[in-house]
């Protein structure tokens, strides 16, 4: 749900030479990408951080607390409203280096928060206008958005009909239609916001370049090691986005079904804070 950061200086590094202890960008330079390049990177981060959450996330929403669970007895929101809490310590993690693409000379502190909100503020108006499309557009009798939602509905459920019987009447209650809008959102959002991003980048005359990639990824542990501070971080930031998910789906649940694009708006901006805060930690030793 984010642009790319700029590449920090962590304890996995990019190039050899870093590895070594030698400066990081010694060698000859680098070749300029695309445009693309960098707009497939920032979608990547937003499919697994936040896409597949969003997917996977209703076939747990009757998931409840144990009776002797302590996070049930210290009134947490609901396990169900803990996925943007998992979505959240995914794209922490899908933002540790090595990434892909840099862009070079690096930004100074106050360039890349203003790069981070540039790029992530299309969010706000996309979910907002995703959620307020829900509540009219599509849900007006007869309209055009009513007959392309029944539309997918009966195309779907026409797929679970070729599932076992106990498989298929799981698969009728996925929310089929607001998982495909938000995602839609999602994948706009990104496209317009990592443009908005790179624009920032290069007038202030930075180019972008492709980062040498070490011949084996960095585990899971290792990404940890060598900063633990962001997926500490992470867990902070997003705690309150947690408990505003759950506040707000119950207001959903008590509404009948319908989103309150203000209380999505409100929702998203945290949301967004908790990410350009979190990209904004780097290991600096």
């Amino acid at each position: 749900m984010r642009p790319i950061p700029s590449a920090p200086h962590a304890r996995i590094h990019s190039h050899p030479a870093a590895a070594e202890g030698g400066p990081p960008d010694s060698g000859p330079p680098r070749a300029a990408v695309s445009q693309s390049r960098y707009a497939r990177q920032a979608a990547w981060i937003t499919i697994g951080g936040f896409s597949l959450p969003t997917i996977v996330a209703p076939c747990f929403r009757n998931v409840r607390w144990p009776r002797v669970c302590a996070l049930r007895a210290a009134q947490w929101p609901p396990a169900y409203a803990m996925r943007t809490l998992l979505a959240g310590m995914i794209y922490v993690d899908m933002i540790q280096p090595p990434m892909c693409v840099r862009f070079s000379p690096p930004p100074t502190r106050l360039q890349e928060v203003a790069a981070l909100t540039l790029g992530m503020m299309p969010y706000l108006p996309a979910f907002t206008l995703q959620a307020h499309l829900t509540n009219t557009w599509c849900a007006r009798q007869g309209s055009r958005g009513e007959r392309m939602a029944a539309a997918s509905l009966r195309r779907w459920r026409l797929l679970c009909e070729r599932l076992p019987r106990r498989q298929a009447d799981a698969a009728r209650a996925y929310p089929i239609n607001f998982v495909l809008a938000r995602v839609t959102a999602q994948m706009a959002a990104v496209g317009a916001g990592s443009t908005l991003s790179a624009g920032w980048h290069r007038y202030r005359g930075a180019t972008l370049e492709a980062i040498p990639q070490p011949p084996r990824p960095p585990s899971l542990s290792e990404r940890i090691q060598a900063c633990p501070q962001a997926y500490v971080a992470g867990m902070l930031a997003f705690a309150w986005p947690t408990v505003m998910t759950g506040r707000l789906d119950e207001s959903i649940r008590q509404a009948g079904g319908t989103m309150r694009p203000a209380g999505v708006a409100r929702l998203v901006g945290a949301v967004i804070a908790a990410c350009i805060v979190t990209a904004m930690i780097h290991d600096t030793q």
